[in-house]
């Protein structure tokens, strides 16, 4: 199978992606997620190994903010579009960016330039209705088909990326989504320590296995996961809003009930937190 034209084209512009599976929303393969790639022979090998396929991008090595914009109706309850318009009214216009149209609720995705801005990612954020992406989170993008609705994932008219580039974050947008300064920690209660690349890649692979999670089992291993991050946070190398807000994506995105995720990852995290991961390094 040659490469989808959309995925070539974001991926010669730098764009990490992986292979979807077209009715789950997982990755394909174990590892799908860390293994995104803008490399064409990989993926040109992964559209030969899972025809028709769904393709997402992870914004972090892409280098990408993305604001996905909910349209309220079955899917969403939300109006994301009316949240958007308030903020412009008040805070001014967007630039000219990519943007998608969504194939569930016929929502959008703008994407923008991420410099390593500090950015929350919480669902709802800055209003509801609109669910910021970045660093480690990833999000679909066309030739995809939602995996309830059919409905395809394409490119509004003339905001391809491949024709307008991503511009930068708005000032106001990125001010309105910087965290809180983070609480001083005590360090030297904990005199063991880990290396925030080890950490990352804990918590990527935890966001993995449950969206991947079997049928019947997805709250078990949401708190399994969620108890293993819980104790990189208490080491003091993840920061629990970000472990948080990475896991009720990847519970979203196994179907989990909001309400259920997130008590679930509140308590997994904070007995996790309870006993923190020690592990010596070189």
């Amino acid at each position: 199978m040659p490469i989808p034209p959309d995925i070539e084209n974001v991926a010669m512009l730098g764009w990490h992606v992986y292979p979807m599976n077209n009715r789950t929303k997982a990755g394909c393969f174990k590892g799908a997620h860390a293994a995104a790639s803008c490399d064409l022979d990989i993926i040109e090998r992964w559209c030969r190994e899972y025809p028709g396929c769904n393709w997402r991008v992870v914004m972090g090595p892409s280098r990408l903010f993305a604001l996905d914009v909910d349209r309220a109706g079955q899917t969403h309850r939300a109006d994301g579009f009316a949240a958007l318009r308030g903020l412009v009214a008040k805070h001014g216009p967007l630039p000219p960016r990519p943007m998608t149209r969504t194939g569930g609720s016929g929502g959008a995705v703008l994407f923008f330039q991420h410099n390593g801005e500090e950015l929350r990612g919480a669902s709802g954020c800055p209003a509801p209705g609109l669910d910021p992406h970045r660093n480690g989170q990833a999000i679909v993008i066309p030739p995809s088909r939602h995996p309830v609705t059919g409905g395809a994932y394409t490119w509004r008219r003339e905001c391809a990326p491949w024709e307008v580039a991503p511009p930068p974050i708005p000032d106001w947008l990125a001010h309105m989504l910087r965290p809180p300064p983070e609480p001083e920690r005590d360090y030297r209660r904990n005199p063991f320590y880990v290396t925030n690349d080890r950490a990352f890649q804990v918590l990527m692979k935890a966001v993995h296995e449950v969206e991947t999670a079997p049928s019947g089992g997805s709250n078990d291993t949401l708190n399994k996961q969620s108890y293993r991050i819980g104790r990189w946070c208490g080491a003091g190398v993840l920061d629990p809003s970000e472990a948080r807000e990475s896991l009720l994506v990847a519970a979203r995105a196994r179907g989990i009930p909001f309400r259920e995720a997130r008590d679930t990852i509140r308590s997994g995290l904070r007995g996790g937190m309870r006993n923190p991961h020690r592990e010596r390094t070189a």
